[in-house]
């Protein structure tokens, strides 16, 4: 078998440093604010699909945005890598700043129909140490695509109270990296409070999804509704649900396009 060399993408920038450095006010953040709508303390009844609710604690927008999404490299070869209206996204809210309780999160994006045969994703922590890469095989892919971050690879859990950089780059040269096309988000993981897990624990998933929603976790919400549209790929109410999420952070251009799922490497 041919063996595939890894790159690996430079992500430390001003931009990035200056977001993450204002996300530092408190050292753990635990989630506890009522959630609309629940009942005795349980699982929130529905209104409507889910809805992101952005923490009041986190920047609306970022200090320093960069450049805009899915901006290409300076090469030829790179504007031509990318097919379609929607290009390279990645499934964050508008601030680029996404929460999660989980110590091994998902990270969604989209992928467009692309010449790159392959993409790669980088986790670092608030310092720019690497904690996770590993390579995608696109193979033609196209649609909303989950990366997991393995708990069995000797990889260090998100601590509470920390933020991370995440970066997907779509390989557009293996020999020259510049001509990557990349995407790039802000997890930080939080805590949630006694009466929040309650409500978890006897909710289903599209409850779930609410309850996290409502919360600000858009993670776990994003991840949660996933697995049951996977799970359930002909129920029209979690394809509305996902719609409605969606739509709720700027992102409702891509709700019609298929979760795919694709090969990472070791």
């Amino acid at each position: 078998m041919k063996k595939t060399t890894k790159f690996i993408i430079n992500l430390t920038s001003v931009a990035s440093i200056v977001l993450i450095a204002t996300l530092n006010a408190s050292p753990l953040a635990v989630v506890g604010q009522p959630t609309p709508n629940n009942v005795d303390g349980g699982p929130p009844t529905r209104s409507g699909g889910p809805r992101f609710i952005q923490p009041t604690e986190d920047p609306l927008t970022p200090s320093n945005p960069g450049p805009p999404r899915s901006s290409p490299g300076p090469t030829r070869r790179a504007s031509q890598c990318v097919k379609g209206k929607i290009k390279l996204t990645a499934l964050v809210p508008p601030n680029k700043i996404g929460r999660t309780v989980s110590e091994y999160p998902l990270f969604f994006f989209y992928l467009p129909q692309t010449d790159a045969p392959l993409a790669e994703f980088v986790l670092q922590d608030e310092n720019g140490k690497q904690i996770y890469q590993t390579t995608l095989k696109i193979n033609n892919s196209s649609g909303v695509i989950g990366v997991s971050i393995p708990a069995n690879q000797n990889v260090s859990p998100l601590e509470a109270g920390k933020n991370y950089r995440w970066s997907v780059a779509l390989i557009c040269e293996t020999e020259d990296r510049s001509a990557d096309v990349s995407e790039t988000g802000i997890v930080r993981r939080v805590e949630l409070s006694a009466d929040i897990r309650s409500q978890l624990e006897k909710a289903d998933p599209r409850q779930k999804t609410v309850i996290y929603a409502q919360n600000g976790i858009w993670q776990d919400a994003l991840s949660t509704l996933a697995a049951a549209r996977r799970a359930n790929p002909n129920d029209a109410e979690l394809a509305a649900d996902w719609e409605s999420l969606l739509d709720s952070v700027t992102l409702g251009g891509i709700a019609k396009e298929p979760i795919v799922e694709i090969e990472q490497q070791p």
